[in-house]
Order: structure tokens, then C-alpha cells, then sequence
């Protein structure tokens, strides 16, 4: 193995028990929209998501109830005790399948925004699996659902910088703790498409000869897209934190992404057409038709990304790991290349060789 090389060894994911079915989430999003939103638009809406169920923690026990809207403090309360207990479950799946005692993670990274505190979940990682309390440390915060492949390239330079290095990374987020009492469609949507997950891997630098098989980290990218600051925003209010979500998004991704990652990838000797499986984050049923129209890709190379987001919803930062576990256990050809889009709008991408 070449000594400046980060593979992932292992992914573990992790979910609350708490889990709503359509039916259940069209009960929930009745009580929590106002009155004057029609049940019809909300029964359209989760029709429209694709999304069969999700987890969520928001409703056990319950955070939301008619006519009451809780405060950023009592959301803030179910971030804390939730994200901390998914992690916990996520690291020790990813630690325990790549075959390692939790003392020998020399870093670690965490990712979230749908919540903070310090110390945070990096703090209580240390504590509950037993890492060492030398361990560095990295949290990346409020970068939102793209925020895994900032997660992975942080992993990716610690291995190497240090071939020696096997770092854990962990993105954990909370998403019902922020469900919207509002009228305005984009909240609307934004409630249809979130769920709760977390999910964690292993990193490892080049001195471990045995992971040569592994998925390589090779390289990110990343773009702020012109002009499309208004397009998504994710900003803290008084009750929890506000989403914006543009209804240009889907078109302003047809129009931009084939460019930009047809450019990415010619910098390392590919093309789009070389791409074995592709981990486009699901911010809706219609980003992923959008992104795959812009690549000019099969429909069905957005199948792992669509079974995700109809198992789980739109999990944020987690999400994209959690479909390239799906690439890993169903052994799809190599490269993959991970997308994910969030506020600014800026695009991330990660390729994996």
C-alpha cells in the first residue's frame, strides 16, 4: 500500500427506534402544521418525497404536540441525548467491523448541524467507547448534508500526513429535533424530506499493508455555486432552526453539476462515463433526477441514493454515508464518486478508488 493513501475500512450506521411510517408521519405533520394548511397539500407532499418512513426521535418521547411549538432549548435537549446515544451505536459498528481496539483511533471527526454543545459528541465519543484522551480532534459544524465528504477529507489528510493514522469519523444529526410550524411550502417540504441517522467509518492511513482492497479516498472537490446564496439557507431562530429552500435548487443543480464534476474528474484522468456507482445525496426525489439528467447517467445509477432516502429520508450530513455503505456491501465497481449539496449552494464531491 503507498504510504500516502486513506482507505475506509468500515462504515457503521445507527438510527433511533422511534421510526414513522407515512401514515404516522402525515398524523404528526397535521398537528404540527397550522391550521389553515390543507391535510390534502400535506398528503401530496409525502407522496411526493418517495419516502416510505424515517426515523425519528421527536416522538418519544414527544417534542411535538397541537397547538405547541417547543423552544431551540427543548429541541436542542433531544439533539444532545440523541445524536450522543446514535453516535455511540454508529462508532462502535464501524470499530468493531474494521477489527480494532477503540485506543488505537488516533483521530477523531465529527460532523453535525442540527445541533451543538461543548463539550460536544467528539467528548462524549472518548468517554463512552474508550478511546485514548490524546486523541485529535475535529468537529465540523453547521456545514449541512454535504458535510460528510468535509468530514472524509479531513480523515483523508490526517492518514496522509500520518500513515499510521486510523481515524474515526462519525456525522450524526437530529434532523426532526427542527420540524417547522409554518405555513410556507418550503418549511413544508423541508418537514416531508428529514429524518433522523448517524452513521461512522474508519479511515486508515498507508502503513496498514493489509487494507489494500479497501475503498480509497482519492481525492475531493468542491464549488460555491454563483449567485445562489438565497437558494438554501439554514439559519437558528427562536424556535429551532430555519430551513430555506429554493424552489430553483433542482434546476440550478440540472444546469451546473455535469460541468463541475465532469471537470473535477478529468483532473484525475476520468470521465463521467468511467464512474462505476454514484452516491448522489438525496435531497429529494427530484434532486437526484436532477443531478442524474446533468451527468447524463442512466436513471438507475441514482438507485442506491433512492433506496436510501425511501428507507430513511433526507438524514443530512449522515446520508451520504450511509449509501456509500450500500456501494461497499453490494460490491459496486469502482470508482464511486459521492455528491451532496447544502446552503450557499455549494457542491462537495469525494471520488473513491
Amino acid at each position: 500500500m503507498s504510504s500516502n493513501t486513506a482507505r475506509i475500512v468500515s462504515i457503521g450506521t445507527a438510527t433511533p427506534s422511534a421510526r414513522l411510517p407515512r401514515d404516522a408521519w402525515l398524523t404528526l405533520a397535521g398537528q404540527i402544521a397550522p391550521s389553515d394548511v390543507s391535510r390534502a397539500l400535506l398528503a401530496r407532499l409525502a407522496d411526493r418525497s418517495e419516502i416510505d418512513g424515517r426515523a425519528a426521535a421527536a416522538v418519544d418521547p414527544p417534542l411535538y404536540s397541537a397547538g405547541t411549538v417547543p423552544g431551540t432549548a427543548a429541541r436542542m435537549q433531544l439533539w444532545s441525548r440523541t445524536a450522543r446515544a446514535m453516535a455511540h451505536d454508529a462508532c462502535a459498528a464501524a470499530i468493531a467491523d474494521a477489527q480494532i481496539e477503540p485506543r488505537a483511533i488516533t483521530h477523531v471527526v465529527t460532523a453535525s448541524c442540527t445541533g451543538f454543545e461543548s463539550p460536544g459528541v467528539d467528548a462524549h465519543l472518548i468517554e463512552s467507547l474508550g478511546l485514548a484522551r490524546g486523541v485529535a480532534r475535529t468537529n465540523i459544524g453547521f456545514m449541512g448534508c454535504h458535510a460528510a465528504v468535509n468530514a472524509l477529507a479531513a480523515a483523508r489528510n490526517a492518514a496522509i500526513a500520518d500513515p499510521a493514522a486510523q481515524v474515526l469519523v462519525c456525522c450524526a444529526e437530529v434532523c426532526s429535533a427542527h420540524f417547522h410550524h409554518s405555513a410556507r411550502v418550503d418549511q413544508l417540504v423541508a418537514n416531508t424530506l428529514f429524518g433522523d441517522g448517524a452513521a461512522a467509518a474508519i479511515v486508515r492511513g498507508g502503513a496498514h499493508g493489509h487494507d489494500d482492497a479497501a475503498p480509497a479516498l482519492a481525492a475531493t472537490h468542491s464549488v460555491l455555486l454563483a449567485d445562489t446564496a438565497d437558494e438554501m439557507r439554514w439559519t437558528i431562530g427562536d424556535h429551532g432552526f430555519e430551513m430555506t429552500l429554493g424552489a430553483r435548487v433542482p434546476d440550478v443543480l440540472r444546469a451546473e453539476v455535469g460541468a463541475w464534476v465532469a471537470s473535477s474528474l478529468a483532473t484525475h484522468g476520468l470521465a463521467i462515463g468511467d464512474v462505476g456507482a454514484w452516491a448522489i445525496h438525496p435531497g429529494g426525489p427530484r434532486v437526484i433526477d436532477s443531478v442524474v439528467a446533468s451527468l447524463g447517467i442512466p436513471a438507475e445509477a441514482g438507485d442506491a441514493s433512492r433506496a436510501v432516502l425511501r428507507a430513511h429520508g433526507n438524514m443530512s450530513s449522515a446520508t451520504l454515508l450511509f449509501i456509500l455503505d450500500r456501494l461497499r456491501k453490494s460490491r459496486a465497481p469502482r470508482p464511486w464518486v459521492g455528491l451532496a449539496f447544502g446552503p450557499g449552494l455549494v457542491g462537495e464531491m469525494v471520488l473513491v478508488r
